[in-house]
């Protein structure tokens, strides 16, 4: 589902991961590793076809602050109890839908401001780190920075790759992800590339807008779920 949602609208596997995988898993921080693991074959696919309109320059500075933001993230996601996590990543898909839902309308090239262009890549981080979805507001970020749409695609599809990369490294190292999880990842690996191929088959034949409501929607549900 995860890659069907996005090859029809080029966003969103990682939060439609997350919205099961912990009710799996039993744990967000080993949910949030399998899951960005799992994306990486996906950034992976989108860098590589759109490999010469990547702009490293666009990637180095917000990549070390997002590194170093996200580990902190990490190291302190397994430190917290496990129950108000839950609660707290519930209440941040309901943020992410309510978002995605009444304010995401227009996402133009408009210059971000450098303490706003900071915001995004810190909260993005923070997300990323603790739930394994930080893409909403880098979305934001990169589309102020680039100039054309297979620039923005390259560029920001890089990005993720080497973070998803140095992510899924760090939660090995520190246990977060282990070795009884990759088959996880592996069956993921899989479906979310056969998903995205459907995705991509189907997607001139549906209503795309439809299908971001719907997802959005699911999404708020998954939020009160955990909440409750």
């Amino acid at each position: 589902c995860a890659g069907v949602v996005q090859g029809v609208t080029g966003f969103g596997a990682g939060i439609v991961m997350m919205m099961v995988l912990p009710s799996i898993i039993g744990s967000i921080p080993s949910s949030a590793g399998i899951s960005t693991a799992i994306c990486t074959i996906l950034s992976l696919q989108m860098a590589y076809t759109y490999r010469k309109h990547i702009d490293f320059k666009k990637i180095i500075y917000p990549a070390v602050l997002f590194i170093t933001i996200g580990t902190t993230a990490m190291y302190f996601s397994t430190m917290v109890n496990q129950a108000l996590m839950k609660k707290v990543f519930g209440a941040f898909l309901i943020i992410l839908s309510i978002y995605y839902l009444f304010f995401n309308k227009n996402r133009e090239r408009k210059k971000l401001s450098l303490t706003v262009s900071i915001f995004c890549i810190v909260i993005s981080a923070l997300c990323d780190g603790l739930f394994g979805v930080g893409g909403p507001l880098m979305v934001l970020y990169f589309l102020s920075t680039t100039h054309n749409t297979h620039q923005y695609l390259g560029t920001i599809q890089t990005f993720f790759f080497m973070t998803c990369i140095y992510n899924t490294c760090f939660r090995i190292f520190r246990g977060i992800l282990l070795p009884e999880h990759l088959v996880f990842v592996a069956i993921g690996m899989a479906c979310i590339v056969v998903g995205g191929f459907i995705g991509n088959k189907i997607v001139t034949k549906l209503d795309g807008a439809l299908i971001k409501k719907l997802t959005y929607v699911v999404i708020g549900l998954a939020g009160i779920i955990n909440i409750i």
